[in-house]
């Protein structure tokens, strides 16, 4: 009898600290801020709010911390499968990889790359004179153009906000904007950079977002972190107050001011701020429609899904390159592919290949309808190209999907972004911050966390 009392005892005591992990402190239920998501923007403005000394509840609607960052595993091995680089222009998220004890896991990230030229034949690219041999002389010129006008003697805009509408950048598409340029320049250049940067295609994404995401690909130098970048996000939420597991429904407000949420389970929780941290469709999907103007846009966000196959070999493969693409061959949905082995080798000791197929829209909206099979059946035959034999060598295939991987931006995106902000500054109770507004690099997603907490300190 006394055994069986120690069991249910124990029974208990386990069931206890498995909830404390998953209630707020003190079971609070009022707070001076809450916040939606713990991805990088959520727990970035948890940062600057707990540092103020504001009692803060982060509401994450999954069992972990992170968002779009995370990693995916076999059998001791892992990849970045979301988030994959921390560009040396992150000012921001440097500073908390700093403050967060992690500046010594920074690791660099080779960045060589194999094309397939028009004949199908593999060409790499260790260094800036390979690519050069591959545009030809017309295509070094277009480049150094292109540096000149959009770099050099660019209209000012921040990197990682959208703060100025212009227009000849946000009512042309890329295609438009480069059309009289070469075909090598936009094979191996304006089209792979565009596909990796944005997972679109210039065709239908404005020149605004794609010179953007040019900029950051063409200037900066990539590192990621050993045991995967989501460790930062992991070690922010252990500071922090993290209710998982706890899906928002819906804000509460009261004459107009929202100050509160409810969750999808029915509890609710009060608040003097709150800060939507979510991508811009779960923004939408939880206002009322009392913000019915900004409920709508944000529901209707244009936006890239992405289903991610990731193929764990058994093997490792000879190829030195880290991405591969193949537009100036063809024009296949998985048009480009990563050997992670090579990227971040920190992640899979084995020293076996991982090699994941993306996609680009507007292929991705046909994809995301596939089913898993599906998916890795036609990525197996286009990838086919890049790493010949790989149907024969895989140990493990899985997709990750990413049902909002990126806010894409189509013509005349910016300044219904820029609408947006005007209308949101002028709600009370609430803010918003994430990636969508600001083009899709992780640092505009800290920095618009930042103001967003700094306007809750204000209210």
């Amino acid at each position: 009898m006394d055994i069986i009392l120690t069991l249910v005892q124990l029974g208990l005591m386990a069931l206890a600290k498995r909830s404390r992990l998953r209630e707020p402190q003190s079971f609070m239920t009022t707070f001076d801020t809450i916040i939606v998501g713990a991805g990088i923007s959520g727990l970035a403005a948890a940062d600057v709010l707990s540092k103020a000394g504001q009692a803060v509840l982060v509401l994450e609607a999954s069992e972990r911390a992170g968002g779009r960052v995370r990693i995916v595993s076999y059998n001791g091995d892992s990849a970045e499968a979301g988030g994959q680089g921390i560009h040396s222009n992150y000012t921001q998220m440097l500073r908390l990889v700093d403050e967060n004890g992690l500046m010594g896991d920074l690791i660099p990230a080779p960045e060589k790359s194999e094309y397939l030229d028009k004949n199908g034949r593999a060409r790499i690219s260790r260094a800036p004179e390979d690519l050069a041999l591959m545009v030809g002389p017309r295509g070094v010129a277009e480049l150094a153009a292109f540096r000149t006008k959009y770099f050099t003697m660019a209209k000012p805009n921040p990197q990682f906000e959208i703060a100025k509408d212009i227009p000849e950048y946000d009512d042309v598409t890329a295609a438009e904007a480069f059309a009289k340029y070469s075909k090598p320049f936009q094979d191996f250049m304006l089209r792979p950079l565009t596909h990796a940067m944005a997972n679109t295609t210039p065709e239908t994404t404005n020149l605004y977002y794609v010179v953007n995401g040019l900029k950051l690909a063409l200037t900066t130098k990539i590192s990621s972190l050993a045991g995967g970048n989501v460790r930062l996000m992991e070690k922010m939420a252990q500071k922090s107050n993290v209710l998982y597991g706890a899906p928002v429904e819906t804000v509460l407000s009261t004459q107009g001011v929202v100050d509160g949420v409810q969750l999808a389970d029915g509890r609710t929780f009060k608040a003097k701020h709150v800060i939507v941290t979510t991508t811009a469709g779960a923004a939408g999907r939880i206002l009322t429609d009392e913000f019915q103007p900004a409920k709508s846009y944000l529901t209707d966000f244009p936006h890239v899904g992405l289903p991610l196959p990731f193929f764990f070999l058994d093997r490792p493969i000879e190829k030195e390159a880290v991405r591969f693409y193949g537009h100036p061959n063809r024009d296949a949905a998985f048009n480009m592919a990563m050997n992670h082995v090579r990227k971040t080798p920190h992640l899979a000791p084995s020293g076996n290949a991982i090699i994941s197929a993306w996609p680009a829209f507007p292929h991705t909206v046909e994809l995301m309808k596939k089913t898993d099979d599906e998916i890795i059946q036609q990525a197996l035959a286009e990838v086919e190209a890049f790493v010949p034999g790989i149907r024969g060598w895989i140990a493990h295939a899985t997709v990750v999907r990413h049902n909002w991987a990126v806010g894409r931006y189509p013509t005349g995106s910016v300044r219904k972004v820029l609408d947006f902000k005007a209308y949101a500054a002028g709600l009370k109770g609430i803010s918003f911050a994430g990636t969508d507004y600001n083009f899709l690099h992780m640092e505009a997603g800290i920095l618009s966390a930042q103001r967003a907490a700094q306007r809750a300190l204000a209210s």
